[in-house]
């Protein structure tokens, strides 16, 4: 294990690099107007190609302000350093400022408007501030006004990301209408499904791919799991067998040899034909961390020992990318080490397995001799960019994995959010 770790206490050294990381952020932050963002890079589609480019950022949970004042509220919460909140309350009005813009983007959860209502509600609660409650309760009303046949089915941009949200903010903010709208959602979900020779399955990008999409971002799993949530709510029993056959068509594609589902996207541009080799990713947003997080949230909710098995093979495969990628270049929770890792943490929790936690907790130790001690830049998830600020894909979230290692039970995964009430 790290000389790091075997120095100085586990829970002061994660938490000072949670707090130094915090502290660069408030200090980078772009003043206006009794607001602020960040500048940083990101992926744009120029033309007819994706560039990185250095731009300010957008509003959204997924690299946006509200994403970034939520880890600083969380920052404010356990150590009372007032230049946290007062940043947050900052980004935290240019999100409000920019909520409207994010109509376009469509109502998700990472990457649209119910991610703004979602960290409001967090940030409000956080601060005991009523009229950010209420600015969160408006916005939910006007989501519910969104025609949910034109929205995205998957976790970063569509229903699946909305359903267990709504199904949480239901019960915290006691206005049973989220609920009737999840449910509205899922009622989408189904009659949007395709039902296959192995279970059902479901188009949820529009690019070109081998088939439906396994995976949590983007893909089967993902949508899979919100049914899931929505039948331990309701008790539905279509929800229940829509998640089980969504499960199960991703479970046709698994491969015993890599211990992981394949990427079904094709990024090269080569045809799609019989013989093409499938690509296997290990990735919150594609391969076997991200489904792992959602066999870990069925096996919880059902108890059924083949979810315990998928959560096994999704670990493995995981712990091996680790250990290959130590030296990795990416600690974004979206497609980097610390996203991946996130799997160790959840599962150590659900299964009283400290060793996958002392993983993590390695891991962690081990960037922070890289990386923090030296003031070295923190490889973000933007290929050959950068620093990036924000949560999935930068250094809000790397801080957020510092808070985790620091006390997983106080500071829940933001990779699934499961309701409050079914935790």
């Amino acid at each position: 294990m790290s000389a790091l770790l075997a120095a100085s206490k586990r829970e002061s050294v994660f938490l000072e690099a949670a707090e130094r990381i915090g502290s660069r952020l408030c200090r980078d932050a772009v003043h206006f107007d009794n607001r602020c963002t960040w500048i940083g890079s990101s992926m744009e589609f120029i033309g007819t190609s994706w560039a990185v480019v250095e731009r300010a950022f957008g509003a959204e949970l997924y690299s946006g302000t509200s994403g970034i004042a939520l880890i600083l509220a969380r920052l404010y919460d356990l150590t009372g350093e007032t230049v946290y909140r007062d940043i947050a309350k900052l980004a935290v009005a240019q999100s409000r400022k920019q909520a409207e813009n994010l109509r376009k983007s469509g109502f998700g959860f990472y990457a649209g408007m119910t991610g703004l209502a979602y960290a409001w509600t967090e940030i409000g609660e956080a601060f005991g501030d009523g009229e950010l409650l209420e600015a969160a309760r408006t916005l939910l009303k006007q989501i519910m006004t969104c025609d949910i046949e034109t929205q995205g089915l998957d976790v970063v941009s569509g229903c699946a990301g909305v359903i267990p949200v709504f199904l949480d903010l239901a019960h915290r903010l006691d206005e049973p209408a989220l609920r009737d709208f999840a449910i509205r959602c899922g009622e989408h979900v189904l009659s949007s499904a395709k039902q296959r020779t192995a279970g059902m399955s479901w188009r949820t990008l529009e690019m070109p791919a081998v088939d439906d999409l396994t995976g949590f971002s983007h893909g089967t799993s993902g949508v899979a799991w919100a049914l899931l949530e929505l039948y331990t709510a309701t008790g539905d029993e279509r929800f229940r067998r829509a998640a089980e056959a969504g499960f199960a068509y991703e479970r046709a594609w698994y491969s015993a040899e890599q211990e992981n589902w394949p990427d079904l996207r094709v990024l090269d541009g080569q045809p799609i034909t019989p013989e093409r080799q499938l690509g296997y990713a290990l990735a919150w947003c594609h391969g076997a961390p991200g489904i792992g997080l959602s066999r870990l949230r069925a096996h919880a909710l059902t108890g059924d020992r083949i979810y315990r098995e998928e959560v096994a093979a999704a670990i493995n495969a995981t712990r091996r990318s680790l250990s290959a990628q130590a030296q990795g270049t990416n600690y974004s929770l979206c497609h980097g080490l610390f996203g991946n890792a996130d799997l160790l943490i959840e599962a150590a929790r659900a299964f009283g397995d400290p060793t996958l936690e002392l993983e993590a907790q390695a891991l962690g130790a081990h960037a922070l001799e890289r990386h923090h001690c030296d003031d070295e830049p923190w490889p973000c998830g933007v290929p050959n960019g950068t620093e990036a600020p924000g949560l999935l894909l930068g250094l809000a979230g790397i801080a957020y994995f510092y808070l985790r290692l620091y006390d997983a039970h106080k500071y829940p995964s933001l990779l699934l959010v499961a309701p409050r009430t079914q935790r």
